[in-house]
């Protein structure tokens, strides 16, 4: 697992936030990352690359006892995408994903990447959970989403 490559695709999909703001359940600020409660509190980019590391190593961590059975089998596009739902809906919420967690179990991709297209994650997220269903399927980086 390359967390450089995870950071990268992060700062892509998260966008960078100098200020906190309201995103769905918390405040948040930086690379995506929990901000102090209220609006407009500022973070620079150097503070919120640190904590963005940070919270990649926690993924990575939750990545590996969640899936800890069964990372053998999973190639690197796929454990790079899994790291990425990680942090964005937390090791709780992708283990709450009971139907896509059996089928990676199962290394049965296709419908593991099924079951995530039909939560509200995948509505909510939409370019970026599309692109993760599809790596998740296919095993590889595409460059169309």
């Amino acid at each position: 697992m390359d967390k450089a490559v995870i950071i990268e695709q992060l700062k892509k999909d998260e966008g960078f936030s100098p200020v906190s703001f309201w995103d769905n359940k918390q405040w948040t600020w930086g690379y995506g990352s929990k901000a102090p409660s209220g609006p407009g509190l500022p973070i620079s980019q150097e503070d919120a690359e640190v904590e963005l590391s940070t919270e990649v190593d926690k993924a990575i961590a939750s990545y590996y006892s969640l899936f800890s059975e069964i990372t053998i089998d999973i190639n690197e596009v796929r454990q790079h995408a899994l790291v990425n739902m990680i942090y964005n809906l937390g090791a709780k919420g992708v283990s709450n994903f009971k139907n896509t967690m059996r089928e990676i179990a199962n290394s049965n991709w296709g419908l593991a990447a099924e079951h995530a297209r039909n939560s509200l994650w995948y509505r909510q997220v939409t370019r970026r959970a599309k692109r993760i269903c599809n790596e998740l399927e296919r095993g590889v980086i595409l460059n169309v989403v």
